[in-house]
């Protein structure tokens, strides 16, 4: 029989793993205007995991899908886990404080609702990401292309949401599962079940136009006080993912963080970040504009250490298997 292998798409690959460099860039920022120009462009990045989430749960079995969720359930539960030490760090190792902290404010009914319904979790930190994913997954799981018809509503939910005077009355929270996870999920579905049609119909031309508009949205959105970047997300981060789904990145290491690190990456920085801080309590300017790309590299670095380690072991485990 032939091989009905499908061709990875390494553009994708590529694109996940600059994404992966803006999230740590966003939480890491570089000094002065300059970081927060960076912070605006990156919101692109998380939608970006979003989309290539949804683009290959188009035709993904129930079972598939149900892996999926299970997968990134392990991974909240490592970034829960790994930010749980942080606290007891910060609170210098009181258990009556993390106690009270737990009782008072995480297991608290109006945490817990937060929770599920905006993916704002006093314990996930930049992991919200991961419980928007899991319910994308799981409403996929439940209903299947119907889950389309929520996409659409939260798109245009969030773009009446950004626009003032909505924005500077309501403060509807752009990081939430409605706004910026499931919209975005059906973007990549849509993109992946009409891949014919846009790859005719929409030039590159248009993309990097919508790209460079989008950029420009982002950017503006450091200067009006309101949440206007949502809006050019909208138009950059399905346009560099057309763009980035025609290019063939194969040899580029780029493409192995993000098709290998990427969720290492998000879940990791942070507490890279945390260690960093803790170690260079009084850096120089110099310092300063190094170290987003100081924390990044150590990110890499255990990365490379930790899947190096696990391809290590598993073959042992086979032989031990095997014996």
């Amino acid at each position: 029989m032939p091989n009905q292998t499908k061709p990875r798409q390494y553009g994708l690959d590529f694109l996940k793993g600059i994404a992966a460099c803006f999230v740590v860039f966003m939480h890491v920022k570089f000094p002065d205007q300059f970081g927060d120009y960076v912070a605006r462009v990156g919101t692109f990045a998380v939608p970006v995991f979003f989309m290539t989430s949804g683009y290959f749960a188009l035709n993904a079995s129930r079972s598939k899908v149900l892996r999926s969720l299970k997968r990134t359930a392990v991974y909240l539960l490592v970034a829960y886990l790994l930010n749980i030490v942080r606290i007891m760090v910060t609170m210098g190792f009181d258990m009556g404080s993390v106690f009270r902290f737990f009782t008072t404010e995480v297991l608290a009914p109006q945490h817990l609702l937060k929770v599920l319904v905006f993916s704002q979790s006093k314990l996930s930190g930049v992991a919200w990401f991961l419980i928007s994913l899991m319910m994308c997954y799981a409403l996929k799981y439940l209903l299947g292309k119907k889950l389309r018809y929520l996409g659409y509503a939260g798109a245009v939910i969030g773009i009446i949401g950004v626009l003032p005077p909505v924005s500077n009355h309501v403060g509807l929270p752009i990081n939430n599962p409605w706004i910026n996870g499931i919209p975005f999920f059906i973007i990549g579905e849509l993109l992946h079940d009409h891949k014919a049609w846009v790859q005719e119909h929409i030039p590159n031309w248009l993309m990097i136009v919508s790209s460079i508009a989008g950029l420009a949205i982002s950017i503006a959105a450091c200067y009006y006080g309101t949440q206007w970047w949502y809006c050019g997300t909208l138009l950059l981060s399905p346009a560099l993912f057309i763009l980035s789904s025609r290019s063939d990145m194969k040899y580029n290491p780029i493409c192995l963080m993000g098709s290998t690190y990427a969720f290492f990456i998000y879940i990791i920085h942070p507490l890279m970040m945390h260690a960093y801080d803790a170690i260079r309590t009084a850096p120089s300017t110099t310092e300063l504009w190094l170290r987003p790309l100081i924390v990044l590299a150590l990110t890499i670095l255990l990365a490379i250490i930790y899947y190096s380690a696990k391809r290590f072991f598993i073959p042992i485990k086979a032989i031990q298997k095997e014996k």
